[in-house]
């Protein structure tokens, strides 16, 4: 294995962290990342990392900083849009049967995953030109002009990755797209351990603590809140609040400040292959997912640690029924969880009243080990057929 010479196309959650996993067994893939070493995990949001990503960083040795760096969360609460609740979820089910669930800025966890990777290994301000197999090497062409030979590639460049193309034609691969997005910004305050929701009929207002501030992401819509522009929008959801509402209204007054909000579009990407020969497809690039259910890292996380384990029995002439052993392994459990998020967006984005309104009042009839009912087999490693 240590024989094996390896290029990771981006420097994410998931190419980190498998970077990470195969350093521990004395390989040192090249990676090469689009952003410069200045612009290089300069912005984020907010991530929560179910236990199925966050053991990833025990085999890591990061568990310490792991925990320095997030906090646990204890509730979930979803609330009607006037700030009302509708029920509350403790997250104890997770938290004491699986391990600790905990949320996180993506800075934060990039470095952390960054840590286990020789610098010396990460090539900034590069990307791929061109992909050539032949007789089990794969020939790569850098966005610089020079070229070299890997016996593995693994493209890990995230959701709109440019590498995808390189390897799958246009009808191999497609993209979900929900109609709905908004903008992230930052509340800095005192965070709590709950994760806090307010869905209303074309509009969405989430509240979500990390460490020493609160990530709040307003959305709807595309078509009707970039007509309304973001402070409008933002007014609109406070005006519907009812007094005493206090977080929210100060999460929309924060929103308001901000002169530079991070826009979310709500789409995810589904591959029918994975892998060609001696190249494979990882995380986001592979099977990307919605934020709804806010799996998407963990199962990045968990997808490099399963390829990494792969390979750690693979021999250089043998990669592509490595790869293979890997899809067979990974690709039902992420396709699976990529449909729960689906079905979440559904009960979520809402543009009739009455929908709404149906909704809410079912919503306290289910618990949410109901709801994630999918995720808690793919947790304990269940089959759902």
């Amino acid at each position: 294995m240590q024989d094996i010479d390896i290029l990771i196309i981006g420097a994410g959650v998931a190419g980190l962290t498998c970077a990470g996993l195969l350093n521990q067994q004395g390989i040192h893939p090249e990676i090469i990342e689009k952003e410069t070493e200045e612009t290089f995990n300069s912005t984020g949001y907010m991530l929560g990392l179910y236990p199925l990503g966050g053991r990833v960083l025990n085999a890591l040795d990061a568990r310490e900083t792991y925990y320095d760096l997030s906090i646990e969360m204890e509730t979930y609460e979803a609330h009607h849009p006037n700030g009302a609740i509708i029920k509350s979820y403790p997250l104890d089910f997770i938290n004491e049967k699986y391990g600790s669930y905990r949320s996180i800025t993506r800075q934060n966890l990039l470095n952390i995953l960054f840590a286990n990777v020789a610098p010396e290994t990460v090539r900034f301000g590069t990307t791929v030109t061109k992909l050539e197999q032949d007789n089990g090497r794969v020939k790569v062409n850098f966005s610089q002009g020079d070229s070299e030979r890997f016996d593995l590639v693994i493209i890990a460049d995230g959701l709109h990755s440019k590498t995808r193309d390189l390897l799958l034609s246009k009808y191999e691969y497609s993209y979900n797209h929900t109609g709905w997005g908004g903008w992230v910004s930052w509340l800095h305050n005192e965070p709590t351990t709950t994760y806090k929701e307010y869905w209303g009929t074309s509009s969405f207002l989430g509240i979500y603590p990390v460490k020493n501030k609160t990530g709040v992401f307003l959305g709807g819509p595309i078509s009707t809140i970039k007509k309304k522009g973001f402070i409008n929008f933002a007014m609109e959801i406070q005006q519907d609040l009812l007094p005493g509402y206090e977080l929210p209204n100060k999460a929309l007054k924060s929103c308001c400040k901000d002169k530079n909000p991070f826009f979310w579009n709500f789409h995810d990407c589904k591959t029918e292959t994975w892998y060609k020969g001696n190249v494979i497809l990882l995380g986001d690039a592979a099977t990307g997912f919605l934020p709804t259910a806010g799996v998407g890292a963990s199962m990045a996380m968990d997808s490099a640690a399963a390829l990494a384990d792969e390979l750690s029995r693979a021999h250089r002439d043998n990669i592509p029924y490595a790869l293979e052993l890997y899809t067979n392994r990974q690709k039902q459990r992420v396709e699976t969880a990529q449909a729960d998020s689906r079905k979440l967006a559904k009960i979520m984005f809402m543009k009739s009243s009455i929908l709404s309104i149906i909704r809410n009042k079912l919503l306290p009839l289910y618990s949410l080990q109901q709801i994630l009912s999918d995720l808690s087999k793919i947790m304990e490693g269940r089959s759902w057929e």
